[in-house]
């Protein structure tokens, strides 16, 4: 089994309990309250920053993992902008929610999975491409960008792939405000209870 089918096989293994918390489990100050906007607008501004990150990545990557040792534009930076960007929105999904049960939640379990990936794809990384990407490892950090290592082509040429990829992501996180739009009314007018008010 490869490390990408180990970690979506984990992950999927948390989808209810996590679909259970964000669909029953609600905070307890009032829907329309100032904490409960400034909440779900750093929710926004963390998804949409996630989300640039990740296109940013995939027009660098896509078509190219495992092929090419990507070192330029968010590579530059950190060994691991993906999930980076994925960290980002997942910190935004729980805010947009209002749920800081769901982000503890998620944070605590994609957290490990996620390092002990980037583990495994360094040992892959390490066999493919050799004092290439350990010269890289050397130089570049894992996940804490480094802003003065930033180098950049001119031009990169973007895969049709990528942009498939991309357009899914995107509008996966630009439908997550709605859902929880629709979950908040559903929840004021009784159509589903909630189960536990926090904190």
């Amino acid at each position: 089994m490869t490390w990408r089918k180990l970690r979506i096989r984990i992950l999927r293994l948390f989808f209810l309990p996590l679909l259970f918390l964000a669909v029953f489990v609600r905070p307890s100050w009032p829907a329309h309250s100032q904490i409960a906007f400034y909440i779900e607008l750093s929710g926004y501004l963390f998804l949409l920053t996630g989300l640039a990150i990740r296109i940013w990545c995939i027009c660098f990557i896509g078509g190219r993992k495992s092929k090419l040792l990507i070192n330029q534009g968010p590579y530059s930076l950190c060994r691991n902008p993906l999930y980076v960007g994925t960290f980002l929105l997942v910190i935004g999904a729980g805010l947009c929610f209002e749920n800081l049960i769901m982000l503890a939640f998620c944070l605590g379990v994609m957290a490990p999975v996620h390092v002990a990936v980037v583990l495994m794809e360094e040992k892959h990384l390490d066999k493919l491409f050799g004092e290439e990407y350990r010269r890289y490892q050397q130089t570049v950090p894992r996940f804490w960008p480094r802003l003065r290592n930033y180098k950049s082509p001119e031009t990169i040429t973007i895969y049709t792939r990528a942009i498939r990829r991309i357009a899914v992501d995107t509008a996966f996180v630009l439908l997550l405000p709605e859902i929880e739009d629709w979950l908040e009314v559903l929840h004021d007018i009784d159509v589903l209870p909630v189960l536990w008010h926090f904190p």
